[in-house]
């Protein structure tokens, strides 16, 4: 409230803005989530990409195996069949242990069932330890088979892991990356951007020039040359942060350029003139006013982004440039494709390919959806 001339106790623009909007909220969130809920096809990739991370976060629990346990004689071992029925009738599920042996006729290793011994699954076994969540020291996993058989839903590499596990643990890496690169990126671009937008002037100018030099640089041979840089010494750790911040270097010019557009037409509201005119501080107004107008773009934004980030990341693992073996990520596991041989004889190291699509296109779905559900031209 502030005091008129007449000495009148008057509602201020600034808080009657601030009251509008809380008055508001909740009607538009419930509006939102209405057209989010008619995108059917965004509401299943929201379903896959929530499958993805949660299997991804309790990977240890349930992946059969470690992220680099090997079992040299068990090399691009196929995907274990596993049966549900016997010539009795229905059955708990079970397996076969496999032999390698040599193919005379065809000149290659293959595999066979060794079909007189049967291994049942077990669900909630023993198995290697490891530390759930990072914090609690356990040893159960999903499932398991006893040994000497090895449960390989996936099918395994050339060491004989695990791809299926592997698949798991390395979307720790492809699945987070991008949500971490957007982390950084995103703030530098939001304060850069709104600053050059709300000033304007010299200030704009300078800003721009610079963002423009970010942006005249070769992206693609940029992100080769950082990444071929980093010390083949740093570990896995060190080189995933590294690598996101490389990622978010490159990208955050753009998002700084739109949003310093959408401040242009921001700043002129009678809101942002009542905070000025009420003593507001600059920071205060940038931050509390008008970069929160922008919040349904950042959304929008980052989750058709973070695709783009898990590709890329992806793409310098292929190339050996990101995440190095044995620490799996989608891309580095693609390495093992590269040869059509190979890709001919065991088809199931595609399985981070297929992985990588799925995820992609679910992420895509599910922004598609939210661009739709804050698109505020739509009826509800």
């Amino acid at each position: 409230m502030t005091q008129s001339l007449s000495g009148e106790m008057v509602e201020s623009p600034l808080v009657k803005h601030d009251a509008h909007n809380l008055g508001e909220m909740v009607t538009s969130r419930q509006k939102i989530w209405r057209r989010f809920r008619r995108h059917r096809l965004a509401l299943i990739g929201g379903v896959i990409l929530a499958v993805f991370y949660f299997m991804a976060l309790f990977a240890n629990f349930f992946s059969p195996y470690g992220e680099a346990t090997d079992h040299r004689k068990r090399a691009y071992a196929p995907p274990t069949k596993v049966y549900f029925a016997t010539k009795a009738g229905p059955s708990a599920p079970y397996m076969f242990e496999v032999t390698e042996s040599f193919d005379a006729e065809k000149k290659i290793f293959s595999f066979k069932e060794d079909r007189t011994q049967p291994y049942p699954l077990q669900f909630f076994v023993h198995g290697e330890p490891y530390h759930l969540l990072g914090l609690i020291p356990t040893d159960i996993h999903l499932v398991g088979v006893a040994a000497p058989a090895r449960l390989y839903l996936l099918g395994a590499d050339i060491q004989g892991r695990d791809i299926f596990s592997r698949l798991l643990f390395g979307a720790r890496i492809s699945m987070t990356v991008g949500i971490v690169a957007i982390l950084f990126s995103y703030p530098i671009g939001m304060m850069i951007g709104g600053t050059a937008g709300y000033y304007g002037g010299t200030i704009d100018n300078i800003l721009m020039r610079i963002v423009e030099a970010v942006m005249a640089f070769p992206t693609f041979f940029l992100l080769l040359a950082l990444a071929a840089s980093l010390p083949p010494s740093l570990s896995s750790i060190e080189r995933y942060l590294l690598i996101t911040v490389i990622l978010s270097f490159v990208s955050w010019a753009g998002q700084a350029r739109i949003i310093r557009g959408m401040v242009l037409s921001i700043r002129q509201q009678e809101y942002v003139e009542a905070a000025k005119a009420a003593g507001a501080t600059d920071l205060s107004i940038i931050v509390k006013h008008i970069l929160p107008q922008t919040a349904s773009w950042i959304i929008i934004s980052a989750s058709l982004a973070i695709p783009l980030y898990t590709l890329t990341e992806a793409g310098l693992s292929f190339l050996g440039l990101g995440i190095q073996d044995p620490q799996a990520s989608w891309g580095n596991m693609l390495q093992e494709a590269r040869e059509p041989s190979a890709l001919l004889l065991h088809p199931w190291l595609l399985s981070s390919g297929v992985a990588l699509v799925i995820a992609v296109i679910a992420y895509n779905l599910f922004g598609d959806g939210l661009r739709d559900a804050f698109d505020t031209k739509k009826k509800v």
